[in-house]
């Protein structure tokens, strides 16, 4: 595999960070919505679905 192969093979996602850069903390809220506000939020989308699949075939 030559040099231009293995270009179009490797993924092209490119990041800012680097491993210089160490850990980012992550501010309160962002925090907060990711541990929190995201799975609760798609829970109830699961149950609303749920009991609107219910309603309709009952």
């Amino acid at each position: 595999m030559n040099y231009i192969e293995s270009k179009q093979i490797a993924p092209t996602f490119q990041s800012n960070f680097r491993a210089e850069d160490g850990l980012h903390s992550r501010s309160r809220w962002s925090s907060f919505c990711e541990g929190v506000l995201i799975p609760l939020g798609s829970l109830f989308a699961v149950f609303l679905f749920m009991l609107g699949a219910m309603l309709i075939l009952s």
